[in-house]
């Protein structure tokens, strides 16, 4: 019952997490602000699914042909999709004018399918080679060893490889310890409830929440990942206690959760230039409530149209596996 009740919650919060997505980005895209002042509030969007990813990818057990087949498993569910429709915006939006290059980081699209199949694998992998470790200190230990290694391959790329290397790495080194949270919570059900039943730990994590939105501006390592995991506590301790899985919003949600991966790929497609029309309004009054405000009505239809066209695709098994590396029995 608990694991199933565990999925449903996590169903809920990949369809909130994917409607704040869209909606950063139409404040990113279409409104043309970085950092808008709502971006600042739901800064958490793309941790919480990196966080989800780590609690799902945990397995008690496996074989090194079932790493095999796990790693080639989440290779085309998650390349696929990235190489198709990256190379597919590419074409739309500039033509002929790019190159193949940006493969290498996804660009400001789609680097997080690029990103999670390399957390992901490496976290297989390395699981695998260390699961015979019999304690628990020595075995969290040697799952954080590799962030620091992160840390300093992210300057070693600075020097040598340059921008574009640096901040490839610099985004394994912000998801890594979300990943690796969600792993954790998997694996040891005490910690998962310290983090997540815990009042007092519910309190300082809203503390940290709203501390982060309002120092944003500082740039403060410590305070940004403590703010972001207090978004994440907030959210599923939220979503367990007020949103049912057999209420309108939860099956909503759920469904939306479901359809996430789609919506992500898709979603760009849709979003349009309107900067230069409602930019000026944009700033007058209170820009927070104004920006969050239109983001949202602008991120309705295009979480609407993303999924109609996702479940059109999703119509023809071929070409659905084409486009997602899924297939569809029927």
């Amino acid at each position: 019952m608990r694991g199933r009740q565990y999925i449903y919650h996590f169903d809920v919060m990949k369809g909130i997490a994917i409607i704040l997505v869209v909606m950063g980005h139409v404040m990113l895209f279409s409104f043309d602000i970085n950092p808008s002042e709502p971006s600042k509030f739901i800064y958490f969007n793309m941790p919480l699914f990196f966080y989800i990813s780590g609690y799902l990818a945990y397995k008690n057990f496996y074989t090194l042909h079932e790493l095999g087949k796990r790693i080639l498993q989440r290779g085309i569910v998650l390349l696929f999709p990235y190489l198709i429709f990256l190379c597919l915006y590419e074409i739309f939006s500039k033509g002929t004018d790019w190159n193949l290059s940006i493969i290498y980081c996804g660009g400001q699209r789609y680097w997080f399918l690029y990103d999670l199949f390399i957390i992901s694998t490496f976290f297989l992998v390395y699981e695998y080679l260390i699961k015979r470790v019999r304690s628990n200190f020595a075995y969290v230990t040697l799952w954080i060893l590799p962030y620091f290694f992160l840390i300093a391959a992210k300057t070693g790329a600075a020097k040598i490889g340059g921008a574009d290397s640096q901040a490839v790495i610099a985004g394994f080194v912000n998801y890594y310890r979300y990943f690796l949270i969600g792993y954790i919570c998997k694996k040891y059900v005490r910690f998962n409830d310290l983090l997540f039943d815990n009042k007092l730990i519910g309190a300082f994590a809203f503390f940290a929440y709203i501390l982060n939105w309002y120092f944003f501006e500082f740039h403060n390592i410590a305070l940004i990942f403590l703010g972001t995991l207090g978004g994440i506590i907030v959210v599923q301790s939220f979503v367990k206690n007020y949103i049912p899985a057999e209420g309108a919003v939860g099956k909503l949600l759920i469904y939306i959760g479901k359809c996430s991966l789609g919506i992500y790929v898709i979603h760009y497609f849709f979003i349009p230039d309107i900067s230069g029309v409602i930019g000026n309004f944009l700033d007058c009054g209170n820009p927070f409530i104004w920006q969050l405000t239109f983001a949202m009505i602008i991120a309705v239809p295009i979480v609407a149209a993303s999924i109609f066209v996702y479940k059109l695709m999703e119509m023809n098994k071929w070409l659905y596996f084409i486009f997602f590396g899924k297939k569809i029995d029927k």
